[in-house]
């Protein structure tokens, strides 16, 4: 097997960079953008923009709500990675970077002791992309009882709540009042 050609990021004008026309991913989110904004004002521009070059001009296949973000922090230009290949192959590219972040979801509870790590109070929680809402739901989240207690009582059945961001249900317990 051949070796693979080495990636070179590149910088391009924001005035060089175009929209991938009709884009199908949409917002789940209206303040998507602003959420990205805050993330990238953390931790900087980390995942560059992947482009295509057609006629001297360069459409974003993957990356486009990043750029958004990056406009309205004011970025004049972005770090990129050129798509080497046709235009068919480019557009396949752009459907497949979106649909790829839905083949894997988030083992919950490696997910929840991380983030407990994490919670120091030496940042802001709302950096890791989940509100303060989801957060909590996920820190009182169970997991529902294995083959019950082994008596004859039914085992309670979990409240299940759907996050309204990702789609995970959670199952949560019922506080008494």
């Amino acid at each position: 097997m051949s070796k693979p050609k080495q990636l070179e990021i590149i910088y391009i004008s924001i005035n060089n960079l175009a929209k991938l026309p009709g884009n199908p991913r949409k917002d789940k989110d209206p303040k998507a953008t602003e959420k990205l904004a805050k993330l990238i004002k953390k931790h900087g521009f980390q995942n560059p923009l992947q482009i295509y070059k057609e006629n001297g001009k360069y459409t974003i296949i993957a990356g486009n709500h990043r750029f958004d973000a990056g406009c309205t922090l004011g970025m004049k230009e972005f770090p990129c990675l050129v798509y080497e290949g046709d235009k068919k192959s480019a557009l396949a590219r752009a459907v497949s970077d979106n649909r790829s972040n839905e083949w894997t979801d988030w083992d919950m509870p490696i997910l929840k002791d991380l983030i407990i790590n994490l919670d120091d109070g030496s940042m802001d929680m709302e950096l890791l992309g989940f509100n303060s809402h989801e957060l909590e739901l996920m820190m009182t989240a169970v997991q529902p009882p294995i083959g019950g207690d082994g008596g004859d009582a039914e085992p309670e059945k979990p409240n299940i709540i759907l996050c309204p961001q990702c789609g995970h249900e959670f199952s949560v317990l019922k506080k008494e009042k």
